[in-house]
């Protein structure tokens, strides 16, 4: 052990040695007097504000517009030359990304509401505002852009080609970007209508007769697009415009100016025609919820339908179902439509045909089992339309049912032709199924009595439906993918999975819960028994749940407690609910928890006192 140890020395210390000698001493390390991260805090107090703003308005978008608008008021902007900066980084921001336009002119006006004005640096000055400092911007830049182009055209050196196109393109930017800001700057009420019409003359030219350079009717062209409806709905500024289009008129003859920007001023005139109306919608910035509905339109999708596509929840939606009933969420696995690229599995396996097509495993279906693989690739290939069998009925408008799910249209099934039918490997719609008075009075024998197939198979709808809802929190859209099931018989199974789903949610949607069971009852979907039967199943359960979900109890009963107040149940439905529950802490908590949802409402201690002898009852039960 010690040899071995030397000869380990023995070589460190050659390589060692080797080293020292190839490249010489180490260089001694010198300590610096200030060291570098202390050296960053010497920014001066009108660096770190320009900083801290250049970092927001490079964060900012229509989605997170509040949140950073407070942040830039909060910033520090205590002097007028911090105040001169930030109006600075903001203009040339705005002028440089004009599909933002709008949304600056916005913060301008939040802005130059919620800004201090400053003293004059002379003595007798006007003060120095927001508005004023960046009205100032916005005229330096619109008359200093002829001296730049002037400027421009004097770089004629062969060396300065690349020099000269990039500033002519960045003058071009900045001036149409300004045209652009000062039209959305009138809009906000910051830019006065005079000024308006003194660019709008100006661009034009004092002589009828002389054309005006190409630049000035581009910039016109944008202007009048920006800003050309909102001067049309004055009637004095309306006649003062339908001077201007006169002017613009005549250019669309005159052979001085190009092709492209006769044309250009041809869609300005066109869009006057059209009341304003552009053919093609216009470029702007939209925020996530707006491209969203966007996607739905062009899709035809029902609302709501792309957030469950992006939460991943939609069970059973958009064939992105694997076996067991869970959505994809492995990277690679798409959940988008059938057929996209996505994972790929072996046909014949549970869940895909034989062309790879993902189909809805019903929980009948045991597991393993799928298509079956003896049978002839012939035989399992559809037609086209029945391969979209697999997207949810209830992500596509009203009246597509039928065209998803290959049944025959109501025109051919009204004139006597015998439909057409093709294979689909999606469950059919159960019928309503007519129960006796003796299984309505029961809930056990009330939802038991459809067919194993039928009951799961309603089980997976209400699921899906009730995690949409859960997601986009429409009502009207739950209301109708309820009635659609047409299944009354098992709306208590509906309240009871809409319960588990809004308490096992982080965190729980109480309130969200409550307003769906308020909204159903209302519009007399559910009844009363309904949701009575349906808090008794989840209360027989909560023993088991409690343990995974401690605060289960609690929330429950607060969900009770405020459905006590919508006159969807009463105390005597409690007490039945405290019966079922055999841990004494969790009926406390449920009992408490209820009784103070109903104190906390202004006529809860009414509804407690005519109730008395119920209340007492279910106290009784947690001695």
């Amino acid at each position: 052990m010690n040899n071995r140890q030397e000869q380990l020395n023995s070589k460190f210390a050659r390589a060692q040695i080797s080293s020292n000698q190839e490249v010489g001493p180490s260089p001694v390390l010198v300590k610096a007097e200030v060291p570098w991260s202390a050296r960053r805090g010497n920014l001066s107090e009108k660096e770190r504000v320009l900083k801290t703003v250049k970092g927001i308005l490079n964060k900012l978008t229509p989605e997170k517009f509040d949140v950073l608008k407070g942040q830039l008021i909060d910033s520090g902007i205590t002097t007028p030359d911090i105040l001169k900066g930030v109006i600075s980084l903001l203009f040339d921001k705005a002028v440089l990304e004009p599909t933002f336009c709008p949304m600056y002119a916005l913060l301008c006006s939040d802005l130059n509401e919620k800004l201090p004005p400053f003293p004059s640096d002379e003595a007798g000055g006007k003060e120095i505002t927001f508005k004023r400092v960046l009205l100032n911007n916005c005229q330096e830049a619109f008359e200093g852009a002829d001296n730049l182009r002037g400027e421009i055209r004097q770089m004629a050196a062969p060396e300065q080609e690349m020099e000269h196109v990039e500033k002519e393109r960045m003058v071009k930017l900045r001036t149409l970007g300004n045209m652009r800001l000062i039209g959305e700057l009138l809009k906000q009420k910051i830019v006065p209508e005079k000024i308006v019409h003194h660019i709008v003359q100006e661009l034009l030219g004092p002589d009828d007769k002389t054309c005006p350079a190409e630049e000035n009717v581009e910039a016109i062209c944008q202007f009048f697009n920006t800003i050309g409806k909102q001067l049309d709905e004055n009637p004095k500024s309306r006649r003062v415009n339908d001077i201007y289009f006169s002017r613009l008129k005549e250019l669309t003859t005159n052979p001085q100016l190009a092709p492209r920007l006769r044309f250009m001023v041809r869609d300005v005139l066109d869009l006057r025609t059209n009341k304003w109306v552009p053919r093609r919608e216009e470029v702007k910035a939209k925020t996530i919820s707006e491209i969203h509905s966007e996607a739905e339109k062009n899709l035809g999708l029902r609302p709501g339908a792309t957030a469950i596509i992006r939460n991943g929840r939609n069970s059973g939606a958009i064939g992105g179902m694997v076996p067991g009933g869970s959505p994809h969420t492995r990277p690679g696995s798409g959940g988008m439509m059938p057929g996209m690229p996505g994972i790929r599995k072996m046909p014949g396996t549970p869940g895909i045909d034989a062309d790879n097509w993902d189909i809805p495993r019903s929980r009948s279906m045991p597991r393993g089992e799928g298509p079956d693989p003896s049978q002839p690739a012939g035989r399992m290939q559809q037609p086209l339309i029945s391969k979209t069998s697999s997207i949810n009925s209830k992500l596509l408008p009203h009246g597509s049912d039928d065209m998803v799910t290959g049944k025959s249209s109501h025109l051919l099934r009204s004139s006597g032709v015998p439909p057409t039918t093709s294979p689909s490997f999606e469950p059919s719609t159960p019928k309503p199924v007519i129960f006796s008075s003796a299984a309505v009075n029961s809930p056990e024998k009330r939802v038991g009595t459809a067919t194993k197939s039928n009951s799961a198979d309603l089980q997976r709808k209400t699921k899906s439906l009730l995690e949409e809802y859960f997601s986009i929190r429409l009502l009207k859209e739950a209301l109708q993918c309820i009635e659609e099931l047409k299944a009354p018989a098992f709306h208590p199974e509906i309240v009871k999975e809409a319960i588990t789903l809004a308490l096992e949610n982080s965190p729980p949607c109480v309130d969200t819960v409550v307003k769906l069971l308020e909204f159903l009852l209302n519009k007399n979907v559910f009844t009363a028994r309904d949701i009575a039967t349906g808090s008794v199943l989840y209360g027989s359960l909560l023993d088991d749940i409690g343990i995974d979900l401690p605060k289960a109890p609690n929330n429950f009963g607060q969900v009770l407690g405020k459905v006590v107040v919508a006159g969807g149940m009463d105390f005597t439905v409690i007490k039945d609910i405290l019966t079922k529950i055999g841990n004494e802490q969790f009926r406390k908590s449920i009992f408490d928890a209820a009784i103070g949802s109903i104190s906390s409402c202004p006529s809860g201690q009414e509804l407690l006192a005519t109730q008395q002898i119920d209340v007492q009852a279910c106290e009784s039960l947690l001695l």
